[in-house]
């Protein structure tokens, strides 16, 4: 039994080893995955310093390295688009329906003006192959910077908070369904106005 002693100890010294260098691996690899998501993201602000109309700060903090909470915006013929989005779940799995939902939002918006034809996009390409039955909460807005129309759909997602001096309150949305869940699903389109001087804050609750 002695003599089996120094092996058995040589055996459990490799399987650690092995073990560290498995976790460090996979520990980079989620590190590159993170990389690769932030610069999804925006990350520069402000983001239109030539601007006196409007101002824009974002950031995500994930519960893990990689995670599923998005948000994006752009402004096309004098419209700014915008969305927020968390994807059920935590991890690489959320990470990849994230990175699609926002590449989705990107090239609908190309296309359409409406953000209820650009969530009923989303919703459908979402829906295709989703096998393992994630979905993701959505809220999409475009603001006429002209005049402060904001037209947007919800898609299961928090109100967004209306802050001004003298109030704050929420905005009523519809909740309509996650995104993920039903192909044909009809959503809504809302409409509000937004005075200067008012923020709009959007968040993923924890």
């Amino acid at each position: 039994r002695s003599t089996l002693f120094p092996y058995t100890t040589l055996f459990r010294s490799r399987d650690y080893e092995k073990a560290t260098a498995s976790k460090a691996a996979m520990e980079q690899e989620l590190k590159i995955a993170s990389d690769i998501q932030q610069q999804m993201l925006p990350k520069v602000y402000p983001p239109f310093p030539e601007r006196t109309d409007i101002d824009i700060y974002g950031e995500v903090v994930t519960a893990k390295m990689v995670g599923g909470d998005l948000f994006d915006f752009f402004i096309r013929n004098e419209r700014l688009y915008f969305c927020i989005g968390d994807v059920a779940g935590k991890g690489a799995p959320a990470a990849l329906v994230m990175a699609m939902a926002h590449s989705m939002f990107r090239s609908a918006s190309m296309a359409y003006a409406s953000p209820k034809l650009i969530i009923e996009y989303i919703n459908r390409s979402v829906c295709e192959g989703n096998d393992s039955c994630m979905f993701v909460t959505f809220f999409i807005g475009v603001l006429d910077l002209a005049n402060g129309r904001l037209l947007y759909t919800n898609a299961g997602h928090e109100p967004p908070v209306l802050v001004r001096e003298g109030y704050t309150r929420f905005l009523y949305v519809d909740n309509n369904i996650p995104l993920g869940l039903k192909s044909d699903w009809e959503y809504t389109e809302q409409k509000a106005f937004i005075d200067r001087g008012t923020t709009l804050l959007l968040y993923v609750h924890l």
